[in-house]
């Protein structure tokens, strides 16, 4: 079997055809020959992609050291919290109100159960404050004893007084209370909060949820938080634990001087009321000057110069040729016998300083003027067409209704008589020039026909998002003045993507709106 395998195998190879053999072979070799150069391709392409990759990725900044002065081991930081709180605690007073409300409304108590007819219900309250002087004057909050008929404070050392109040603020929502005592424990105002930094150490001291004496630690969260609640406080915000009860008490820096009043938090939602880590301080320097005026004369007041204004933003800015924040923008006036209206300031003016001192903010010009004493004369700087100018204004006192003489909405009762009629499909109106006869019934200001009525607005479209209303009277866009129906066509025919500034009469008093165009 072998052998005839061996010969039949030997005969096989013998008879081989040669072209078959050479092709083979050339296939062999076309064979490697592709494997070769594809591996050579795939090699390429990772090598190009690894260096493409390189170029693409930034080299990473060193890791560095941050100075820091002052540092504390935690052995001398508890040390130090010890100390501060040992030095300011003693001035530190819990306090206690009862409040009597007529229930003659008939609307239910605060256990849900109706008003019994006039029958004064008994309320109470508590919070904190700190003495500053020691005859027995007190800081605390406006919100802590406001409404109260009795305010009763524990001092830290046990004893119990009965208190009055000398003075409250509720626009900055601080009150001076006293008691009847001498030779007291006072806490020490520092002598500028405004050099108070992100990151500083700061301590907290009140009675939160009535536990006295109680102390937090924590760091300045920010300064100078603006919050809606004030027109007044640049709020210093901690992440130092506060809660209901440590309204009043104070914030200290580690030197133990009082950097601010503890006055609100925020919450997680209507079921929480605790801390979340984000509470707000009066700054002192604020109380400091609070205090004196309502140790004087029980009140404070503060000057007025009589303008309604609004920060320059982008749409403002471009019509009036100028660079955002430049200054801040005069809308209004409440009356023309303000003190800035009897001055010569006018709506579209821009005011950049107020007594010297450069104002960017409307805020900032709103603290200014009331920082200011009444019946002082203050050099007002303001920019008119381009052209800076100048005025002095007699400062009076500011009406405490202020607040509340917001620009009213009015939608009015449409137009439907006289008058070219417009439907701006670009801005989304439908509008129509003035008539002396729409200026009779809509009430207007205008003494000549002269604007465009909004007669309807498109929902969702440009005029609706920057705010217009039916019955608003559209007297500019951006530099061009309306006084028709076909001016506000070409104006808005003509403009390109942006912001701009839309002024309008609404309830006789004039407005500016920001109108996007995309």
């Amino acid at each position: 079997m072998n052998d005839t395998g061996n010969e039949s195998g030997f005969v096989g190879q013998q008879h081989k055809d040669p072209w078959k053999q050479r092709q083979g072979a050339r296939g062999a070799w076309i064979a490697v020959t592709f494997i070769v150069a594809a591996l050579v391709v795939t090699v390429a392409i990772i090598q190009g992609a690894y260096h493409r990759s390189s170029r693409n990725v930034p080299e990473l900044p060193e890791s560095r050291k941050v100075a820091t002065t002052n540092a504390l081991a935690p052995t001398e930081l508890s040390l130090s919290f010890r100390e501060v709180a040992k030095a300011v605690k003693p001035a530190v007073v819990y306090v206690n109100i009862v409040e009597n409300a007529s229930s003659d409304s008939g609307q239910p108590d605060f256990f849900g159960f109706p008003g019994q007819g006039g029958f004064p219900r008994r309320r109470e309250g508590a919070g904190s404050g700190f003495i500053v002087t020691e005859d027995g004057y007190i800081l605390t909050n406006n919100h802590v004893v406001g409404n109260a008929n009795k305010i009763n404070v524990t001092l830290a050392d046990g004893r119990k007084f009965k208190a009055e109040v000398v003075g409250s603020d509720a626009e900055t929502d601080i009150a001076v209370i006293k008691i009847d005592a001498g030779n007291l424990p006072t806490a020490v105002l520092a002598h500028d909060s405004d050099e108070l930094e992100q990151g500083d150490w700061v301590l907290a001291i009140g009675s939160p949820f009535g536990l006295q004496q109680t102390l937090t630690a924590g760091i300045v969260s920010a300064t100078g938080r603006e919050l809606r609640e004030s027109t007044y406080n640049h709020y210093i915000q901690t992440d130092a634990s506060i809660n209901p009860g440590n309204s009043g008490g104070p914030l200290v820096n580690m030197q133990g001087e009082v950097v601010g009043i503890n006055t609100m938090i925020l919450t997680g939602g209507p079921m929480s009321q605790g801390n979340i880590g984000i509470g707000f301080a009066i700054a002192s320097n604020t109380a400091r000057d609070v205090f004196k005026q309502l140790v004087r004369g029980g009140k404070v007041t503060r000057g007025y110069l009589g303008v309604f204004v609004s920060d320059l933003d982008e749409a403002k800015a471009h019509a009036l040729n100028l660079e955002p924040r430049a200054g801040v923008f005069v809308v209004d006036f409440p009356d023309t016998e303000s003190p800035a209206g009897k001055a010569g300031i006018r709506p579209k003016d821009v005011i950049t300083a107020f007594n010297g001192k450069p104002v960017k903010a409307a805020r900032e010009l709103t603290a200014a003027v009331a920082a200011t004493p009444v019946g002082q004369a203050a050099r007002v700087d303001f920019v008119r067409d381009g052209h800076p100018q100048s005025v002095t204004v007699q400062l009076v006192e500011r009406p405490k209704n202020i607040n509340a003489r917001a620009i009213p909405s009015d939608r009015g009762e449409g137009d439907g008589e006289g008058g070219g009629a417009i439907q701006q499909g670009r801005l989304g109106i439908q509008g129509q020039s003035i008539t002396p006869e729409t200026i009779e019934r809509m009430g207007l200001k205008l003494k000549v026909p002269t604007g465009v009525f909004v007669a309807s607005v498109q929902p969702g479209s440009p005029a609706a998002d920057a705010g217009l209303l039916h019955g608003d009277v559209i007297h500019g866009l951006d530099r061009d003045e309306i006084k028709s129906v076909e001016e506000l066509a070409q104006a808005v025919k003509a403009l390109t993507p942006g912001d701009y500034m839309l002024e309008v009469e609404r309830s006789r008093r004039t407005i500016f709106l920001t109108l996007t165009i995309e």
